[in-house]
Order: C-alpha cells, then sequence, then structure tokens
C-alpha cells in the first residue's frame, strides 16, 4: 500500500523513520543562537514584531526565546500552564462497538502506554507562547504495525509561517526545493521547504482569533516584560544611590596633595565608591526625596503590578501565583478560572495529537477509516468526592442504592478477594435480646412530686380567715379582689392541666391568634395614613392629613390586652409547674 502526501505524491519509508530537520552548521538551523539579543529596547522589539508580521520571524522568535529565559516570573507562570496539562490523564474511546474498532482501540492504548504523548505534551504547548510548535516524528514501520516511536522538538526559530496566508509552517532549508505556493497567484517560496504531514505535528495554540503568525502569548506579554526590567534597572540603581552608607571625608585648608590621597584612599576601600573628600569649609548635602516619584518601594510596586498583569494574562488571574494575605477565600474562585483554562489547552492538544498522530497510525496500519479512535486529554468529569460520600451518608439510610464497584473505582480500590484482610464493612446487627420477666417488688410509700396540690387561698385556716373578718370588716371591694383572686387561680389551675395535656403547642396557637388579630388592627390604623402619604403633594400637606386623622386603637388595645393575659397565663403555668414538682414539705 502506497501512503501519499498531501499533494498526492509517495511518502518514501525511510524518510519517516530518518530526521529530516535537525540542526545544521552552515544552514539555517543553528543549534546556538548567533545573534543573542543584548540590550533591548521599544525600538528593536517593534521591528522585530513588524518583521514578524511580514513572514519574518527569526529574530521575534530569538526575542520571544530570550524573555521567558531572563523574566522568572512570566517563566513560572507559563511552565506552571504548561505543566498543569502534561500531567493530565489521557484516555482511550474507540470509534463504536463493532469488533474493528475495539481493535483499533486497544492499538492506541498500548502505543500510549510508552508515554510518548505524556512527554510530548509540554513542549507541544510552547505554543502558548510563540503561537505554534513543532515536534519531528520517527516511525517504526512493520507489517500491520506502523507507529510512532520518538517526537522531538523542534524551535520555533527553524521555521516561520508563509506571509502568503500567515497560518501554513514551513521549514527553513537553503539547498531544497523551494515551498510551493499556498494560496492562488502566490509564488514560490526560496529558502523554505513544505513539511511532511506525516513526518510534523504542528499543534497551533492562539491565546486570541487570529493569525497563528500573531498569536502567541508573548507578544502581549513582551512589552510588560520590558517596562519591568527597566524598572529593575531603575531600582538597581536607586538600592546603589540611597540604599548604601555615605563615607564622607574632610581635609583642612592646609592638606597637602599627598594628604588628600591618603585620604581619599582611606574613605574609598573602607566599602564600594560611594565615597567622597571635602575641604572642611564645604558642605555636601545628598537629599532622599520622600513619598513621591523616588520613594523607596515605587520600583517594587510597579514591578509587582506588571508582574499581576502578566499573571492575568497567563493563567487568568494573581491568586494562585502570589500569596496574599486575605487571599485564601478568593482563592477557590481562582481555582476554577485556571481550571477553565485548563480544559481549554487540553481540548486543543487533544485535537492536535488526534488529527496529526492517532488518526495517521490507524490509516497506515489498519487502512483508512470512517471513523477513527478518540483520545481526551483532562480530568473526567466526575462529582466531586466529598459530595459523593456526603450523598452516601445521608442519603444511604433513605434508600439511595449505588453499585460499590463504582465506588471502588473512584477510590482507587479494588474488590477484595476470598482470604483477604478487610477493613470497614457493615457493622454487625446486634442479636435480639429475649423476654423475661422481672420479680414483684414492693416499695415504702413516700411523697413524690406532684402528689400534693400546692397551698392555695381555699386552703387558710378558717380562724385566720375569721381573726381576719374580725378584725377588718370585709367589704364589696374586698370581695371583689378575693374573688377575682380565686377565679384567676382556677384559670390557672385550668391552663395547667391542659398544657400538661397537650404540651407547648396552645401557647403557641394562642400567639399565633394574637399575631393574626393584631395584624388585622395594624392594618386598619395604618391603611389610613398610607392613603394620606400617597394623596399629600408636599411634607407640610402630608404633616396636616397625619394630624387629622383619627385612627381607630381600640381593636390594637384589645389585642395587646389579651396577649398580656396570654403571657401571665403561662408565666403561672410554669411556675404551677415547679411548684408540683417541689415535695410539700419544700413548699410550707
Amino acid at each position: 500500500m502506497t501512503v501519499l502526501d498531501q499533494w498526492g505524491n509517495p511518502i518514501q519509508p525511510a524518510r519517516l523513520s530518518q530526521p529530516v530537520a535537525g540542526p545544521d552548521i552552515f544552514g539555517n538551523r543553528p543549534a546556538i543562537i548567533s545573534t543573542p539579543i543584548i540590550g533591548l529596547d521599544p525600538e528593536m522589539m517593534g521591528t522585530a514584531m513588524r518583521a514578524a508580521d511580514e513572514g519574518d520571524s527569526l529574530v521575534w522568535q530569538t526575542i520571544a526565546e530570550t524573555l521567558e529565559e531572563r523574566d522568572l516570573h512570566y517563566l513560572g507562570v507559563l511552565n506552571t500552564r504548561k505543566r498543569t496539562v502534561a500531567q493530565l490523564p489521557i484516555t482511550v474511546s474507540a470509534a463504536s462497538s463493532d469488533p474493528e474498532h475495539e481493535k483499533h482501540k486497544e492499538f492506541i492504548e498500548a502505543w500510549l502506554r510508552d508515554e510518548l504523548v505524556a512527554h510530548m505534551l509540554f513542549d507541544m504547548l510552547d505554543a502558548i507562547g510563540k503561537g505554534w510548535s513543532v515536534h519531528e516524528l520517527t516511525w517504526s514501520l512493520n507489517p500491520g504495525d506502523n507507529r510512532i516511536v520518538d517526537a522531538v522538538f523542534r524551535p520555533q526559530r527553524w521555521f516561520d509561517v508563509s506571509n502568503q496566508d500567515g497560518s501554513t509552517i514551513m521549514i527553513r532549508e537553503l539547498n531544497a526545493t523551494p515551498m510551493p505556493a499556498v494560496v492562488q497567484g502566490g509564488v514560490e517560496q526560496i529558502g523554505f521547504t513544505a513539511l511532511d504531514p506525516r513526518k510534523f505535528v504542528v499543534h497551533k495554540h492562539p491565546s486570541w482569533s487570529g493569525l497563528p503568525m500573531r498569536s502567541g502569548l508573548t507578544r502581549a506579554i513582551a512589552w510588560a516584560s520590558m517596562f519591568k526590567a527597566f524598572a529593575s534597572r531603575d531600582w538597581a540603581l536607586f538600592v546603589q544611590a540611597y540604599g548604601l552608607p555615605i563615607r564622607i571625608g574632610k581635609y583642612g585648608a592646609g592638606a597637602s596633595y599627598e594628604e588628600r590621597s591618603v585620604l581619599k584612599r582611606a574613605v574609598f576601600d573602607i566599602a564600594g565608591g560611594a565615597a567622597a573628600i571635602i575641604p572642611e569649609s564645604m558642605m555636601l548635602e545628598i537629599l532622599e526625596p520622600k513619598n513621591g516619584a523616588g520613594a523607596n518601594d515605587i520600583h517594587q510596586r510597579r514591578c509587582e503590578w506588571l508582574d499581576a498583569q502578566i499573571s492575568k494574562a497567563v493563567i487568568g488571574q494573581t491568586g494562585t501565583a502570589d500569596s496574599k494575605q486575605g487571599a485564601h477565600a478568593s482563592g477557590a474562585i481562582h481555582r476554577m478560572v485556571q481550571e477553565d483554562i485548563e480544559r481549554a489547552d487540553a481540548r486543543l492538544a487533544t485535537r492536535t495529537v488526534n488529527l496529526q498522530m492517532i488518526e495517521p497510525m490507524i490509516a497506515m496500519t489498519f487502512g483508512p477509516q470512517k471513523a477513527y479512535p478518540k483520545i481526551s486529554i483532562g480530568r473526567p468529569d466526575e462529582v466531586p468526592m466529598d459530595i459523593v460520600t456526603s450523598a452516601m451518608q445521608w442519603l444511604g439510610p433513605q434508600g439511595l442504592t449505588v453499585k460499590a464497584a463504582e465506588v471502588r473505582d473512584r477510590l482507587n480500590f479494588t474488590d477484595p478477594k476470598e482470604g483477604d484482610e478487610v477493613i470497614g464493612g457493615r457493622a454487625p446487627t446486634p442479636p435480639p435480646t429475649p423476654p423475661h420477666d422481672l420479680g414483684a417488688r414492693i416499695e415504702p410509700a413516700e411523697n413524690r412530686p406532684g402528689t400534693e396540690p400546692p397551698a392555695t387561698i381555699r386552703d387558710l385556716p378558717a380562724k385566720q380567715g375569721h381573726q381576719e373578718s374580725e378584725a377588718a370588716p370585709a367589704t364589696d371591694e374586698t370581695r371583689t379582689t378575693r374573688h377575682n383572686a380565686l377565679d384567676h387561680e382556677a384559670i390557672g389551675r385550668m391552663v395547667h392541666r391542659f398544657t400538661q395535656a397537650q404540651g407547648p403547642g396552645m401557647v403557641t396557637a394562642l400567639s399565633e391568634s394574637n399575631a393574626k388579630a393584631a395584624a388585622h388592627a395594624m392594618e386598619a390604623m395604618t391603611a389610613p395614613a398610607r392613603e394620606a402619604f400617597g394623596k399629600a403633594k408636599s411634607f407640610e400637606e402630608l404633616d396636616a392629613m397625619l394630624r387629622d386623622l383619627k385612627l381607630p386603637s381600640d381593636e390594637l388595645a384589645d389585642v395587646m390586652a389579651k396577649a398580656m393575659l396570654v403571657a401571665e397565663l403561662a408565666g403561672e403555668a410554669t411556675i404551677l409547674d415547679q411548684m408540683m414538682a417541689q415535695p410539700a414539705k419544700d413548699r410550707a
């Protein structure tokens, strides 16, 4: 079977198993950077970006490498984003349940055990900063078993983007057939050659919508990184000027040249160059700016602000990059933002591997297929384990049942075999207690709480009542007071007996009834006030209308009186409970 490239030309098997894009000594792919970037300034940065936009990105790719090396914060957050995806699990799914498709799935699963994809993910995601990345593949070609056995990362400066469409990646090659035109009406591109799609994996990772030649994240980071370098340089000068002690040596009017030379050597040899000698009659004053453009922390605050902007551009937030006091509460939200970016990066990498690695291996081994197996890079969309355990704890007693195998899979546990020592399991049910009779017992009589009613007014001795009647003849007012007290006591006893049977629900019911009655009374009083508020056109008119209102307060007063009575009866019932709970001798 002959394998054809994108132009219909046969692919030579030897070409797939030998490197074709490695470094060369005298060509356009040097292993070392021949023109290192020294003294990067805005003019050099702008010139490199404009050249990259026109199809010559060699200088810009060199600057991008240098920025990652020099800016430690950018290097840290960019590597965090790349390594997060590089450590994600990889799963395989068959195209269908057809036995042939299951065979393809098993082939890919066996290939993934070599962890080639896991190792190349970090370098593949170098496209986050530079817009695209290239890996050169090495194939092992055997009858019925054609697979990729190696993938080597190639620096972006060995390639370039065609200025004809802004998307096609070309390899720099002087002594080779020129790159064919990639658009209608285009011309051959001398100094470049086309990439074999079976030999290279080109991963494009746009940070925003646009052409790959302008989609690298480093294009946005470059200016902030350069400005931070300027702030760091100014910070170093500030520390040199104001962070070191100044030594002043003074000499008299008659000091000779040799004496002044000795004094100068002394002050300079003590420590560093922050020293000077002046005559005694002169004054030298060193002024340090306070709370202004030269404040001692302005450079640090500027560098930290620029770092925060870089963190936002790379990982979408600042909470997981720099620890700040009180940031724990927002850390979970920031972690969710980071997970969103992680899933997006993983999907782009998944698509690249499926199209440029999985499908070619299956097609070259089993022949072209209508559907191919797919790999998936990323965490499975599963319910968090704490929610699962909580649901089992609370919903299990309510009748929820789940497969024990599914729970073990989530915990990475295996099924115990017969004879294995196990931990856990259902608690054993205690055996039922057999019925048995208790022997009869005779207990001596005793005064128990509640067996004697409390003393009341009716229990007063007759003599005492007779003496009181002789000392003070009963009047109508006295008789009325006594009868009210007796009636009040009877009502209290009734409430006590009722609450013993019905519980506290009676008091609650009375309270709710009074609340409803009070709401009706309040509505009768507030309705005229609301009506006056709606009709009044000024505060003065509203005040006059409110003064003329005659609000009905009798109903509310009656409700309040009933509520007070309920509260008093409830209190007396409580006191009766306490009195009944005491022995008669203690109440005496």
